[in-house]
């Protein structure tokens, strides 16, 4: 008898290890299709910095993030690296009129909306849906995109001091006059709290080398201000630095 429980317990781990390494294949996590040209995120959003949404423009409109034309690769690939081989293909489109057919990567079930305008204005980082893209070569599917992982993050009572999320990506230029108004000002209260700190951890995590102490120093405190702002998050109204609600409405209509 105990020889058939053994045949049991095997044969169910072995079917449940196979159930989840299937659910693993359905969830596209970690896709990495070969693109037409082979567009270095590393190289531009890492290495160079530039802004996602210089790119990404849609992404603070609408719904989509959109992708670049290829004109708008050509107002600097005109003259920067022309002789490049990826550079001549994307030239090559450019003359023929014709788009280049990316590969889609990411793609969320015609049964739910998700907005990118909302959740840029809301001060998500990228990162947290798209991982370190900054540091990507070749862009792959950084998590599996389900429900639970947009329920945990909304479950949340607050985004920007949040532990396991950056600061946003890309901060504009910190001025002079930020400078002095940090330097006279005692911290404010928030920022003495324990999730502050971990903003704080965070914000060295991911802009190391970037800003010196008084510049960090001032986008820290942006976070505290930008946390008491309220602004329009769809239809109604949302506290910056809180989530949204968890209602079945908020992403199915």
């Amino acid at each position: 008898m105990s020889q058939y429980w053994r045949v049991f317990a095997l044969t169910f781990v072995i079917l449940s290890v196979g159930v989840f390494q299937l659910y693993g294949l359905w969830s596209n996590e970690g896709y990495q299709p070969k693109q037409p040209i082979a567009f270095s995120h590393a190289l531009h959003a890492g290495v160079m910095k530039m802004e996602c949404l210089y790119c990404h423009s849609s992404a603070e409109k609408g719904a989509h993030a959109g992708i670049p034309s290829v004109e708008s690769c050509m107002g600097c690939h005109s003259i920067v690296k022309t002789n490049s081989p990826e550079i001549i293909k994307l030239t090559e489109y450019y003359n023929s009129g014709k788009p280049v057919p990316w590969v889609r990567i990411h793609r969320l079930p015609d049964h739910s909306y998700f907005s990118h305008r909302w959740h840029v204005a809301a001060g998500v980082a990228c990162q947290t849906c798209h991982g370190p893209i900054q540091n990507q070569p070749v862009v792959r599917q950084w998590t599996k995109l389900e429900m639970g992982g947009c329920m945990e993050c909304h479950r949340q009572s607050n985004y920007v001091a949040g532990i396991h999320h950056p600061p946003t990506f890309k901060e504009i230029p910190v001025t002079e006059a930020e400078i002095a108004q940090v330097k006279q000002e005692a911290a404010p209260e928030q920022m003495t709290k324990p999730e502050w700190q971990s903003a704080r951890l965070n914000f060295e995590k991911y802009h190391a080398g970037s800003y010196s102490a008084d510049e960090a120093k001032v986008i820290i405190a942006r976070l505290v201000e930008y946390r008491e702002n309220r602004y329009i998050h769809g239809r109604p109204v949302q506290v910056l630095g809180q989530n949204a609600s968890v209602e079945c409405s908020t992403c199915h209509y």
